[in-house]
């Protein structure tokens, strides 16, 4: 997705916020209506894809081989690599 490094997640936070605001006054015409919902999905699905890369930075911190919280530099993945169920062992490959 593109628009995820245009935009950080409060902007795209705030953004969403107006469109609801604006979508609840129900003052907006139905084709402005329309194009506020898509803008508004595709904002929810950016946040919800950065809130899901801090998730599984917070949970690769948390966990290590002796159950001791590490903290490490996480690198992101390649785009054709899949989510692992459990932390790199020595590669800090993560998102």
């Amino acid at each position: 997705m593109s628009k995820k490094t245009e935009i950080s997640f409060e902007q795209a936070l705030t953004e969403l916020e107006q469109i609801a605001e604006n979508l609840e006054r129900g003052q907006l015409t139905l084709e402005e209506s329309i194009k506020s919902y898509e803008r508004g999905m595709e904002l929810r699905t950016l946040c919800q894809s950065i809130l899901a890369e801090a998730e599984g930075k917070i949970e690769y911190l948390s966990k290590s081989g002796n159950g001791e919280t590490q903290k490490k530099t996480a690198s992101p993945k390649s785009e054709t690599s899949s989510r692992a169920a459990t932390p790199p062992a020595d590669d800090d490959e993560l998102f």
